[in-house]
């Protein structure tokens, strides 16, 4: 049995939408979404947005890894959250197998179409690795295997062309991934909720506050006060905000989360490098 302890979380990539840069954004980071569990000896890695590129660095450096297998579940195709892919130095190696999961398609080849698409001229030049990665199809709320052990069940975001979010089961522990959800349909809500039922860590849209979001309504992103109020009904351990706006700088940040924070101790604004052991 796996020791409690060796679950890891990490934050490669916590913006949302773009990626952004300054001075005054290095604090939390600039890539987009792009988070990893590891335990075991395994990996599994959720989004590929920008903040993938610095995980393949790591793991081509020696710094994680190495590994033979890997699970990438994607919430979803928007560009912000599989930019990452060609630049994900494990995509060029021919001795791992690196497993691509989707919610969103019926059929694996309706996948590979669709993201093959995306990865060629004249939006980008041709990709030609794609025989060496599996595409993969889920079922919402059916349980898929992990190569790490254990297991990852997808359940349904409110989110503009649909969001799938997933919650990973492994070594006693457990991970919920809820970012790009925009809070107001109640079934869905109550799906999020059963998920991410007494989960260790829970990670939540927090893209605006209660202030902006009336004029952003349909965008598909919730405050970090509706974040909380999520994290509350489901009684998860700890809470992580994620999908900053690429336009919102350190300083306001650092400021909701000291507002966060003083309405529950458990809660932390993702930042790239932030590690959890569950």
């Amino acid at each position: 049995m796996r020791d409690m302890a060796d679950i890891t979380f990490r934050v490669w990539g916590a913006r949302g939408s773009i990626f952004t840069g300054g001075t005054d954004k290095t604090h939390f980071g600039g890539d987009t979404t792009c988070f990893s569990v590891s335990g075991g000896g395994g990996l599994t890695i959720i989004d590929a947005g920008s903040g993938l590129r610095a995980l393949g660095h790591a793991m081509g450096a020696g710094e994680i890894g190495p590994f033979t297998e890997i699970d990438l579940l994607l919430t979803h195709l928007h560009f912000d959250h599989i930019c990452g892919l060609p630049f994900f130095e494990p995509i060029f190696c021919n001795t791992m197998t690196l497993r691509i999961w989707s919610a969103a398609f019926n059929r694996d080849e309706a996948f590979r179409e669709t993201l093959a698409r995306v990865m060629s001229p004249p939006i980008f030049p041709n990709f030609r690795h794609w025989d060496g990665v599996r595409l993969c199809t889920a079922q919402p709320g059916i349980a898929l295997p992990l190569a790490m052990g254990g297991m990852a069940t997808p359940f349904s975001l409110n989110h503009p062309d649909g969001a799938f979010g997933w919650r990973i089961d492994t070594g006693g522990k457990s991970v919920t991934i809820a970012s790009d959800h925009e809070t107001g349909d109640a079934e869905i809500d109550d799906q999020i909720i059963a998920a991410a039922k007494h989960t260790d860590l829970l990670v939540c849209d927090a893209t605006y506050t209660d202030a902006e979001i009336d004029s952003r309504r349909g965008w598909g992103h919730s405050t970090w006060q509706q974040g909380l109020a999520l994290g509350a009904e489901a009684q998860a351990q700890h809470m992580l905000m994620t999908h900053h706006d690429p336009h919102r700088i350190d300083d306001d940040v650092m400021q909701m989360e000291r507002e966060a924070r003083a309405q529950n101790a458990a809660v932390t604004f993702a930042r790239s490098g932030w590690t959890h052991i569950l």
